[in-house]
């Protein structure tokens, strides 16, 4: 043993003889790690070996699938968000392009000749939010302004009247069947797409109503990627603004409005994956209504 100098009487040979020792220890320690190793080699792992790899193995699984789940759901929430993001856009763009037209009288004839012959036999724009009865001249292209409805006229055709004009020749209050004047007879009819109604039904959809020809869902309800929520998150739909920017409350003086100001509240028809509700996006823009003042 080390420090053990049986007949060894000098320091020196003492010291060697620990060496010698101390050397063949650890040869015979590197000679047992070696069999130790060679065995394992032509045994396998040991049991304790696989359990801790495939344990690690699951882990390392685990967290892949995660990351995929996670990946997954984050794609399919951007996708609905982009859908409804889309629609609702182009929507608002749409009804800010043709509410711009209110009042639009290219003929500026007075005021009892073109804003008096707004069709006014129209059922479906007889019911609220809209609830149109008989034109207000005073009230020129703008008929009727609520926070829910909106109904606009405009004299697209330049014949001095809304909708049809050709007496006889007009059936139900939607259809005509004179055409622009310079078209040798042939093109748009005359009168189409002059009175437009835009409603919200309170629940989830914004309708659109051209020329008498009935509601139709234009976001929202039927129509898919999209519900609109204005009433959940208490938005009006329509807001009026006058020549100094103050808002204009109900009832509104129609003749003063100058601005409208749109705002659609839409939510996701399809629920986020992570919060199981659906995602709520507000939009809106405003609309300048540069006809509605300087027309007669």
């Amino acid at each position: 043993m080390v420090g053990e100098c049986y007949g060894y009487l000098d320091r020196g040979a003492c010291q060697w003889y620990n060496q010698q020792y101390i050397r063949n220890e650890a040869t015979v320690f590197l000679l047992i790690i070696r069999a130790n190793y060679i065995k394992m080699k032509r045994n396998g792992f040991t049991l304790i070996e696989v359990l801790i790899a495939v344990v690690v193995g699951l882990v390392i699984m685990a967290a892949v699938y995660s990351a995929m789940i996670i990946v997954q759901r984050t794609s399919a929430n951007l996708g609905r968000k982009v859908v409804t993001q889309q629609d609702t856009r182009a929507v608002l763009d749409f009804m800010a392009m043709e509410i711009r037209m209110a009042s639009y009288n290219p003929t500026r004839n007075s005021l009892g000749n073109t804003w008096s012959t707004i069709p006014n036999n129209c059922a479906s724009l007889a019911s609220p939010p809209i609830g149109f009865a008989a034109p207000v001249v005073a009230n020129k292209g703008i008929q009727i302004a609520n926070g829910n409805g909106l109904l606009v006229a405009m004299d697209l055709s330049g014949d001095g009247a809304i909708g049809c004009s050709c007496g006889s020749c007009c059936g139900p209050p939607n259809t005509c069947s004179t055409t622009l004047p310079g078209n040798g007879g042939i093109g748009t009819c005359a009168g189409l797409n002059e009175y437009i109604a835009y409603s919200y039904d309170g629940v989830n959809t914004i309708n659109r109503n051209v020329s008498c020809g009935g509601n139709s869902a234009i976001l929202g309800g039927a129509a898919p990627g999209s519900n609109i929520s204005n009433a959940a998150a208490g938005f009006n739909l329509f807001r009026y603004f006058d020549g100094n920017d103050n808002e204009l409350v109900a009832p509104v003086n129609i003749p003063a409005i100058r601005r409208i100001l749109i705002t659609i509240v839409a939510d996701t028809a399809q629920n986020d994956l992570n919060t199981g509700q659906p995602r709520r996006m507000i939009y809106s823009t405003n609309v300048i209504v540069r006809n509605h003042a300087p027309s007669p």
